[in-house]
């Protein structure tokens, strides 16, 4: 989905949006957990890659041994590698959602790069997953909004407040909304699909289907 300009996109009689991310203490623990396995494993490949190139290049000049030659191609593959996973996480970054507001028309979304992503309710492109699932302590649950039309955009973290105000908006709206529960019925995680309802069908066909549940 293209960028939109850096302002509210949302028709000018919508009314006043409301923030809908979730902030604070929590919110700053599930993002640390989000980056860290992404720095983690970064730094790990280039040391090894680093480490690895070195001693294989040195006992290929040294000794005339191919598998020191094999080992620097190793080194130079995980270095390679390392150097994906920074641009990987760089990206992740500049894309990472600031702030979600909601709107009575639609969600809008302001990256850290500067850069807008907003959809209305009607618009056909609309693709949002609502994930409600299990984190550590001291959160408890982690509430997510899953922008599907931009695999750039990581996962919003929202309020729980925010996460039940996105649910509620689609009530009584022409979308397709599917629930489905995965795992335990204390401790399910619970993802929401909210769709348009392609031309010819039925408002009401794509709610119809029940939660399903495993595990």
């Amino acid at each position: 989905m293209e960028p939109l300009a850096p302002a509210p996109q949302m028709p000018e009689n919508n009314e006043g949006g409301v923030s809908i991310v979730r902030t604070g203490e929590e919110a700053e623990m599930l993002r640390r957990r989000t980056d860290g396995p992404a720095r983690i494993g970064r730094y790990f490949l280039g040391l090894l890659g680093a480490v690895t190139f070195s001693a294989g290049i040195a006992d290929w000049i040294f000794a005339g041994s191919k598998i020191g030659l094999a080992l620097g191609l190793f080194g130079s593959l995980l270095i390679i590698l390392a150097v994906v996973q920074r641009y990987l996480y760089q990206r992740d970054r500049a894309h990472w959602p600031e702030q979600a507001i909601l709107w009575k028309d639609g969600i809008e979304l302001v990256l850290n790069n500067g850069e807008v992503r907003g959809v209305t309710w009607s618009d056909p492109d609309l693709a949002i997953d609502l994930v409600d699932r299990r984190a550590p302590p001291p959160a408890g649950r982690e509430y997510l909004l899953i922008w599907m039309a931009d695999s750039k955009i990581p996962p919003v973290q929202l309020s729980t407040e925010g996460f039940e105000q996105v649910n509620r908006a689609t009530a009584g709206r022409p979308l397709r909304v599917t629930e489905n529960r995965h795992g335990s019925r204390t401790e399910a995680t619970r993802v929401i699909e909210i769709r348009q309802t392609p031309l010819g069908v039925l408002p009401d066909a794509g709610k119809a289907a029940a939660p399903n549940e495993s595990g």
